[in-house]
């Protein structure tokens, strides 16, 4: 869930891509087997990669209807996308992979690790005719290439956040898309636990689609240590606001400006972790617990 900073070459790389040509060179060539049998249907494959953008665009997903069927040329159409070569006008695809490792991309689906691979945001088993589309890889890491794995990309809301087609961060002005609840003492020997899930002020269906992603990329899991770290932190220096106004020290004006400060966004940063706790810890009653706590960490 974090915004996709493309490199500067890419652009360039997407505009020098000529599918129409590439169809025609990699049918009228004998390797892999099979891929001669496919020239039939180069007019209706180009149409729907044409069609895919547009499609995505309004829909933000494929729909299931009147999609080809070109399910016998999986291995062919595989094949050709895990040997991207000059001659089949493929080489693009080392590319663009190579643009976002180069430049130490961070992966726009856990914001955690560089990108290192091409995922397939519609399966190429699922559909194959999309296995070389720029449209439909996505830079990302390694470990989300593996959890998203072969899921299926077709549903309202079960589908894995498109950094190329959802944009989120204008439908909430002054909040983040995510919140965090931290609760206190859920089990023995732990003093906090936290669920991240999507702000509930977002429509449904958004709020559904987030929380799928937030689910199989594992969010909570990877970004568990800088969550818990930043808690600690920001919750003990609101307790001290907090003090500070209970004891007639400041205004209510003076600690509204304090908190104010405190919880505004960083606009240099795109995945900023301090601005959402803080944002969930002042402005969600379940987060109140905090200022009436004994746990030592938050003295």
């Amino acid at each position: 869930m974090r915004p996709l900073t493309k490199p500067l070459e890419i652009s360039k790389i997407e505009n020098d891509v000529n599918l129409a040509s590439a169809i025609d060179i990699m049918t009228s060539l004998n390797e892999p087997v099979g891929i001669l049998d496919l020239s039939s249907k180069k007019t209706v494959w180009l149409h729907e990669l044409i069609k895919y953008n547009y499609e995505m665009l309004q829909n933000k997903r494929l729909s299931h209807n009147n999609r080809i069927n070109l399910s016998k040329f999986q291995t062919q159409l595989e094949w050709i996308y895990k040997n991207p070569s000059k001659k089949r006008k493929t080489n693009f695809i080392d590319d663009i992979r190579n643009a976002y490792v180069n430049n130490g991309i961070l992966c726009p689906y856990c914001g955690v690790s560089p990108c290192r691979t091409l995922d397939h945001y519609y399966n190429k088993a699922l559909l194959p005719q999309f296995a070389f589309l720029p449209e439909n890889l996505i830079p990302c890491c390694g470990d989300c290439n593996k959890d998203k794995g072969a899921k299926k990309s077709f549903g309202a809301w079960r589908r894995i956040i498109n950094p190329y087609y959802d944009d989120y961060q204008s439908l909430l002005q002054n909040e983040p898309l995510l919140i965090v609840i931290f609760k206190e003492n859920p089990y023995p020997s732990v003093d906090m636990k936290f669920i991240v899930t999507a702000n509930n002020n977002l429509p449904y269906i958004i709020k559904k689609h987030i929380n799928f992603h937030l689910r199989t990329i594992k969010i909570e899991k990877l970004h568990q240590e800088m969550i818990s770290n930043s808690f600690w932190r920001n919750a003990k220096q609101l307790r001290k606001y907090k003090e500070l106004l209970d004891k007639g020290s400041i205004t209510i004006n003076t600690h509204r400006d304090l908190v104010d400060s405190f919880i505004s966004i960083n606009d240099n940063l795109t995945y900023d972790w301090e601005y959402i706790i803080r944002f969930s810890l002042y402005n969600f009653r379940t987060n109140n617990w905090i200022y009436q706590s004994n746990l030592i960490k938050l003295r």
